[in-house]
């Protein structure tokens, strides 16, 4: 796995965590962070040099931008949520005021 992806999976861990009473699970094709349900679910794809959150947010709250979030509403995909957040090492410096980021993010956008 690139070095840049996993320096970005710790930040987005770390982020994820600071929430509080969240349970981490490694499940088969991604890894379930949960609180009373799951909030996100994380997928890597090394061969995109990429990772994929799927989010537990309504996609019509943010901004979607083209290349970078997605809604996932009525696609099948694994984990849980509506909406996708692309971060790869591409976009490393971007990221950082993702939704991921915080969870009063709601309304800024990911990545330019």
């Amino acid at each position: 796995m690139p070095e840049c992806l996993r320096d970005l999976y710790a930040e987005l861990d770390e982020a994820l965590t600071a929430w509080g009473e969240v349970e981490v699970a490694s499940l088969r094709h991604y890894i379930a962070y949960r609180r009373l349900v799951t909030v996100a679910s994380v997928i890597f794809r090394p061969k995109h040099e990429a990772i994929l959150v799927c989010l537990r947010l309504d996609p019509d709250s943010v901004a979607l931008v083209e290349g970078c979030t997605r809604d996932m509403r009525g696609i099948g995909h694994l984990g849980t949520g509506d909406l996708e957040v692309r971060l790869g090492c591409t976009n490393l410096p971007q990221v950082r005021s993702s939704p991921t980021r915080t969870s009063t993010a709601r309304g800024s956008q990911p990545c330019r």
